[in-house]
């Protein structure tokens, strides 16, 4: 202890411009180390002692050792081989000792650009490892919303940016999508329900309307038994209730934007996360429609983030346990093009 008291005491007795040059050289030395990357490995271990396979999902399987730090395993039943990290989004990774200063810069919220500069690799690397990352946050969606739960849904145009083939003419303003002269499905309804207090659950629906059956989809029985369910008037919410009668619904007229009778009966939260939700979407200049999703659950899984003192440890921890992370990743990319600059 005494040690660390003097080198605070040296380390204050810096310059300004002296104590961020040697944050910056420690942390790029503790990144390299991969100090992080091995914590997170070890919390893993003990989160679960054996990695099911991710081939035929049996969960009779032998330790073989490891290989650079990595554990390894074979599967008695179809007898192939895997390490910790397949089907992860840190599976066939060369420069895994560069993860932790990408996930340091994505916490600041730098561009692929910015990124590709910071931890000299390329574009198309920053851009992959981005959605590498995002397709291993869908297994952090709440699974129940209890109590109080507002939700209300806002319009996004669909977004063919970066697809390969695009089956309609380049739209010349943004609000083109609302012209529609073929009646096609133009925009995609955000259905956002928070906990009063608790969770945030958004999900992605490709509808002109939101109809009752894709209500019920949306939600995926994510609502618990007595649950009250804070919505406008819409029609479509009324008759979800009706068909879920041990929830309590709670209504009010949208113009009004709080019940007359109870000041209680608002979606003020939701309100607000949409306002909040629209200013991070718009650092990434547009987003393609086949990853919001993934964009989603990123706004919803910072949020926890932010309560975490080890929040990289956390990043890691997650991409290592979420196993179909590589497999989510590869449809996204399908339709994908090479980034150019």
């Amino acid at each position: 202890m005494k040690e660390l008291e003097r080198i605070k005491e040296l380390f204050h007795g810096l310059p300004a411009f002296a104590q961020e040059s040697v944050l910056d050289e420690l942390l790029q030395e503790y990144e390299v180390n991969g100090q992080v990357l091995d914590l997170a490995y070890e919390k893993v271990a003990t989160a679960r002692y054996k990695k099911p396979c991710p081939y035929c999902k049996s969960e009779k399987v032998l330790k073989r050792g490891s290989q650079k730090g990595v554990q390894m395993y074979q599967c008695k039943t179809c007898v192939k081989w895997y390490s910790e990290t397949t089907g992860t989004a840190l599976w066939d990774i060369k420069l895994k000792t560069k993860w932790q200063g990408y996930l340091r810069c994505m916490e600041q919220g730098m561009s692929l650009k910015s990124i590709s500069e910071e931890l000299g690799i390329c574009i198309q690397t920053a851009f992959n490892w981005r959605h590498k990352i995002l397709s291993s946050l869908g297994r952090f969606t709440p699974e129940h919303l209890s109590g109080e739960v507002e939700s209300d849904e806002f319009e996004i145009s669909i977004s063919k940016k970066g697809s390969k083939i695009i089956d309609r003419e380049p739209r010349k303003r943004g609000s083109d999508f609302k012209r529609n002269i073929n009646n096609e499905v133009t925009v995609i309804q955000v259905v956002t329900a928070i906990e009063r207090g608790g969770e945030t659950f958004l999900k992605a629906v490709e509808t002109k309307r939101l109809t009752k059956e894709e209500i019920t989809i949306a939600f995926g029985g994510r609502l618990s038994e007595g649950a009250t369910l804070i919505t406008d008037a819409h029609p479509s919410y009324k008759s979800f209730a009706k068909e879920n009668p041990l929830l309590i619904h709670k209504t009010f007229i949208a113009k009004d934007h709080v019940s007359k009778t109870d000041k209680k009966v608002h979606v003020q939260t939701v309100n607000h996360t949409h306002r909040e939700l629209k200013d991070f979407l718009r650092q990434f200049n547009g987003v393609s429609s086949k990853y919001l999703q993934n964009y989603l659950n990123l706004f919803a899984y910072a949020d926890k983030l932010r309560e975490s003192k080890h929040t990289i440890k956390q990043w890691l921890v997650g991409a290592l346990l979420a196993d179909n992370a590589y497999e989510l990743y590869l449809q996204f990319c399908k339709n994908a093009v090479n980034i150019r600059i």
